[in-house]
């Protein structure tokens, strides 16, 4: 008999009996390895084999019929969630445990662009090495920076772009993003507006299609 199995399929708080009945006598058959003297150290995922030819007997310890306990297994999965496969040989292949019924964690956050960094700066050709961020100032005021390499340049190289006072104190991502455009005005072709220099403050490119990527420079 399986302890961590069978505390698992007890966990469950199954509400219809029989289901329940038949569920704990496939748990007394699983083979799930783990301390016996810790039952609560459920392994994720749990499963057995059970041949077509030990129902009957299984079926008899549950007080059905062979063919109503089949309906049973096949049922299962509207009582917990599990997987119930029935294969043309005659065997049956279970699969359940935690991994299947254990609440999904929510997904996690944005990053807070409104403090910290430092943030990644996503405008191709600058994407690999630049970042920006906020830090604070000569008496305690808070201020934006940017610190912006090119991806030819390599990470150890010295920036071509240093947004920070004295020469730029700026308060706000618009700030920011405007400084950033006129800074980046002799690395451009055509000059870029301060609302698009904004998005990649804030927000990855979408993916390029068929696998081609933009890594320009200036």
């Amino acid at each position: 008999m399986s302890r961590h199995a069978t505390a698992y399929v007890r966990s469950l708080g199954i509400t219809d009996g029989t289901a329940l009945t038949v569920l704990t006598l496939l748990a007394a058959l699983t083979h799930a390895p783990g301390d016996p003297h810790r039952p609560e150290d459920i392994p994720e995922v749990m499963g057995l084999y059970l041949q077509d030819s030990d129902i009957p007997d299984l079926a008899a310890q549950a007080g059905l019929a062979p063919e109503a306990f089949r309906r049973q297994l096949r049922g299962l999965r509207q009582h917990v969630k599990m997987d119930v496969l029935e294969h043309a040989d005659g065997v049956w292949e279970i699969v359940y445990g935690p991994s299947y019924t254990r609440r999904p964690e929510p997904r996690p956050a944005r990053p807070d662009l409104t403090r910290g960094g430092p943030h990644p700066f996503w405008l191709p050709g600058w994407d690999h090495y630049s970042t920006w961020g906020y830090e604070q100032g000569p008496g305690g005021h808070q201020h934006l920076y940017a610190q912006l390499l090119l991806n030819q340049d390599g990470p150890d190289a010295e920036p071509r772009i240093w947004i920070t006072p004295p020469q730029y104190t700026v308060r706000t991502l618009d700030e920011l993003a405007g400084a950033i455009a006129r800074a980046l005005g002799p690395h451009q072709p055509v000059p870029m507006p301060a609302s698009l220099i904004r998005t990649f403050l804030t927000s990855p490119p979408p993916a390029p299609r068929d696998g081609a990527l933009s890594d320009g420079v200036g």
